[in-house]
């Protein structure tokens, strides 16, 4: 799924371009997005991120209208991959892209748990078509 990016003037650095710790951010708000629009009951879901790689390839400056697109990468017992690519809006250049893994949490037992098939089930519906099985 895309999603329009509004960058914040506190997210620029003295050079005019987006800081590059902003990206994980980005991230961020790019998986709360399409939680809460595929999945509306559980506006809250129980998994902690246990990585995250970002790759810089241009630089965001003020005013550059971005986009992130995010997507289910790939699905295992306890986690899955999201990635993310961020572009211009304008011409679609592209600016970083990168990857999280999330691990389905117990916060009582405090424990990665299996992800259970509703959630896988939402899971598969964000995976690009090439990448289904």
């Amino acid at each position: 799924m895309k999603f329009p990016l509004t960058t914040r003037y506190s997210d620029y650095d003295t050079k005019g371009h987006v800081n590059n710790a902003l990206y994980l951010t980005y991230f961020e708000a790019a998986k709360h997005l399409l939680w809460r629009e595929a999945w509306k009951q559980n506006p809250d879901p129980p998994f902690v991120v246990a990585e995250a790689t970002v790759r810089f390839l241009s630089p965001a400056m003020i005013g550059d209208p971005l986009e992130i697109d995010i997507s289910t990468k790939e699905i295992r017992t306890r986690s899955w991959i999201w990635q993310f690519r961020i572009t211009d809006a304008r011409d679609g250049r592209a600016v970083a892209e990168g990857s999280t893994v999330q691990v389905y949490y117990d916060y009582t037992k405090r424990q990665a748990v299996p992800i259970p098939d509703d959630v896988r089930a939402l899971l598969e519906s964000g995976k690009p078509e090439d990448a289904k099985t």
